[in-house]
């Protein structure tokens, strides 16, 4: 429909591109993706404007007739998005035609899994293995059919993150495998989830390697002194992580960084099936922290698209199968797949890469896409959502 602009006082409406607009439970949110800034609105006439304004043949520019300007309620809306630097109002006698907003549209869901990589050119060929960064190599007690799994892995692309995760005791880290992916100028990261599990001395050019050492409780004292002291005449990276069950195990691993002088480390929650409190106080999200997480424009385009902590990862076992998610079916095994095939059945049949927050009650919320993918805790708890703004289901 056209509108006549000629001596009238009608406004074109626009919201600023890095806006990001949430329509929920008759509430409205509008996140300013630069700094953080928010409004949140429930007045029908604000949501049918933003309703309006969200078509995407009206190309991120609506009218605004002088009537509805007069609305207190509008034109107080609009003063909070000029305050915020979110959006404005511009007189329509200061423009011969509609203006046009380049504003980012998110309609590929709809499309279903094939389609969606179809439209984004993800091949699902060797192209494709390029999506791939993070493989994740478990080593057990038996090595795994090391010309199997170099086979397996020769066609991944140099710029592959290798996790070699050694998580039983006395497991040897094979030789001939470290050689492959040094000679691929590959980051290795070596996690080492048992401190009795073996150490492997690596010559001092091999710069692409360091350490990941996963600390279980109890902590053994007087093993992880002798651990750190054998890892420390490496001189390479290395990074502790201590899991966690509780705030007293918290309290005594302050203690043990500063007694040892553990520079660098972290905290991995440990769900128990009896610390659900535990991570209520410390896992859960509030609105404050879900608001503040700095998520960009592309951020929370990724967060409909895919699952950012499982996509482009893969897991291969100690026996050969291999996983997107240790939660979910094994996707095949590299003696009779290849890694092509591997990626082509995660992203059609897989329920790992694509997991996003599309059901209740995370569907019904103003937060849905500023809230982080996914995570193995929802699995654990039997919750879709770890958050203190929705009730869980």
């Amino acid at each position: 429909m056209k509108h006549s602009v000629e001596n009238t006082n009608d406004y074109w409406f626009i919201v600023e591109p890095y806006v990001h607009i949430k329509l929920a439970s008759k509430k409205a949110l509008l996140y300013n993706t630069l700094d953080n800034s928010f409004i949140e609105v429930n007045d029908y006439e604000i949501i049918k404007l933003l309703e309006e304004l969200l078509q995407e043949e009206n190309f991120g520019v609506i009218l605004l007739e002088n009537k509805k300007i007069q609305n207190k309620n509008i034109k107080d809306f609009i003063e909070k998005l000029r305050k915020y630097y979110m959006g404005d109002i511009i007189d329509v006698c200061l423009s011969k035609k509609k203006p046009i907003q380049i504003s980012p549209f998110f309609n590929l869901r709809a499309m279903g899994k094939s389609a969606i990589y179809k439209e984004q050119n993800f091949p699902i060929n060797i192209d494709g293995l390029k999506y791939l960064h993070e493989i994740n190599i478990h080593i057990g007690i038996h090595d795994i059919d090391i010309s199997n799994l170099t086979r397996f892995l020769s066609p991944v692309p140099q710029n592959v993150i290798y996790n070699i995760i050694v998580n039983k005791k006395n497991s040897i880290l094979n030789s001939e495998l470290l050689s492959f992916l040094i000679q691929r100028n590959s980051l290795i990261k070596i996690k080492l989830s048992d401190l009795s599990a073996h150490i492997p001395t690596l010559q001092s050019e091999y710069e692409n390697i360091s350490y990941f050492i996963m600390i279980k409780s109890p902590i053994n004292i007087q093993e992880l002194a002798t651990f750190q002291s054998l890892l420390s005449k490496q001189k390479r990276s290395i990074e502790y992580v201590f899991e966690v069950t509780s705030d007293e195990d918290c309290l005594q691993i302050e203690e043990l960084a500063k007694q040892f002088k553990i520079k660098e480390y972290s905290l991995k929650p440990i769900y128990t099936g009896a610390n659900l409190q535990f991570f209520e106080h410390n896992v859960f999200l509030t609105k404050e922290d879900i608001l503040n997480s700095s998520n960009s424009i592309k951020d929370i385009f990724a967060h409909q698209m895919m699952n950012t902590n499982d996509f482009g990862k893969i897991n291969i076992m100690p026996n050969g199968d291999i996983f997107a998610n240790l939660n979910y079916p094994k996707l095949g095994n590299i003696d009779n797949c290849d890694i092509t095939t591997i990626v082509y059945k995660e992203i059609h049949e897989g329920q790992s890469w694509l997991r996003i927050r599309e059901q209740a009650p995370c569907c019904n919320c103003l937060y849905q896409w500023l809230c982080p993918s996914p995570s193995d805790y929802e699995i654990e708890i039997g919750r879709y959502n770890l958050c203190h703004v929705q009730k869980g289901k």
